[in-house]
Formats: structure tokens, sequence, C-alpha cells
């Protein structure tokens, strides 16, 4: 998989929100587990958003809205799963 990473949601992502501690890899990260859950979000103008759920490497499950343009992951934003969403999680895990 590939990524796109610009100062744009570097900065959204990284550096406007130190108390989620999100890096690069962290974030990355998520798109490897195997049990990483995706489903498609809203349109925003042209732009179709998706958000996924899973466990990056901090052991700490994430929910990421990202897009994709030109086979490319752009992350939008990430933070810590709520209880819903990490529950969905361990859901999905139990099921397979």
């Amino acid at each position: 998989m590939r990524f796109e990473w610009d100062y744009h949601n570097l900065r959204h992502i990284i550096y406007d929100y130190p108390e989620r501690e999100n890096t690069v890899e962290e974030i990355e990260s998520v798109f490897e587990d195997p049990n990483l859950i995706v489903k498609i979000g809203r349109r925003r103008g042209e732009e179709q958003r998706f958000y996924a759920i899973g466990m990056g490497n901090s052991q700490k499950v994430k929910y990421v809205v990202f897009t994709v343009n030109n086979r490319l992951i752009r992350p939008v934003s990430c933070w810590p799963a709520n209880r819903q969403a990490t529950r969905n999680y361990y859901e999905n895990v139990k099921g397979k």
C-alpha cells in the first residue's frame, strides 16, 4: 500500500492533535491489520471518503478517515476508536 502525506494531512492528523498520539507509522500500520474494517463514508464534494477501524502497532484501536486518489491512500483524520467502534472491531475479530 502506498500513502499520500503532505503538510496539510500531517498537520491536521499529527501536529494539531498531539493528545491522539498519532504517527505516520502508527496510521499506516492500521491498514496492515488483518482484522481491518473498511466502510464507505460520506461524499464531500467530489471526494469520496472512507473510514477504517483497525489496530495499529501501538495496540490501540484507531478510527481513520481517508480518501483514495490515484491508488494512494490519503489519511484525512485519525483518532482513538470510541466504545462502539472498538466493540464492532472486536466482534469482527471474534467472527473470523
